[in-house]
């Protein structure tokens, strides 16, 4: 025995109920949804980059690390000149002298060094600390974007039950929260 049943397929508006709503709800959720997703592939988008601007900012601090050990490394090398030629200045035999005057030598070259290291690692970190302000940019834009997306599908949601239910309040609260998302998102357009 099979029994039947029947599914009403019609676009129509049950009695009483106003003929606009299921065109209105049609369009408003297919508008909702087209801005959702530009939205959300924004908002992917922010994230890719927030992500390279915080690869280049960790490599940037590596290689300021690096200097940083360089610079050490001169500085160590610097003061064992420094000590051998102040133990050969304490001595008064003219080889002792000579020696002490090419250890001086040395310890002027290590701190130049250390001088134009120092300010290579300091223009790294400052790229560094530029890269990692971008992230964070990239970070509140993504925020924005995901706070519109979210605000499209509330109104995607109140869209649909109005269509179930047939009730013009709800299209209302789909579109006003559709607008709200449609601000925020054009807030993160105009600020990114």
């Amino acid at each position: 025995m099979e029994e039947g049943f029947e599914v009403e397929s019609k676009g129509e508006p049950a009695e009483g109920h106003p003929r606009w709503l299921v065109t209105a709800v049609a369009i408003t959720t297919a508008l909702l949804a087209v801005l959702a997703a530009y939205a959300s592939f924004a908002g992917g988008k922010a994230v890719h980059d927030s992500l390279a601007s915080l690869t280049e900012a960790a490599v940037l601090q590596n290689q300021a690390s690096d200097q940083w050990a360089f610079y050490q490394a001169k500085g160590i090398k610097r003061h064992v000149f420094e000590v051998q030629r102040d133990v050969l200045r304490l001595q008064s035999t003219p080889r002792a002298a000579a020696l002490a005057a090419r250890y001086d030598r040395e310890v002027t070259r290590y701190t130049s060094d250390q001088t134009k290291i120092s300010k290579d690692a300091q223009a790294l970190e400052r790229r560094r600390d530029r890269a990692q302000q971008v992230a964070e940019r990239y970070d509140a834009l993504h925020e924005r974007f995901g706070r519109a997306v979210a605000s499209f599908q509330v109104g995607i949601v109140l869209c649909s039950v109005a269509a179930i239910v047939r009730r013009p309040p709800l299209l209302y609260g789909g579109m006003i929260a559709g607008a709200a998302g449609a601000v925020v998102l054009l807030q993160a357009l105009l600020l990114g």
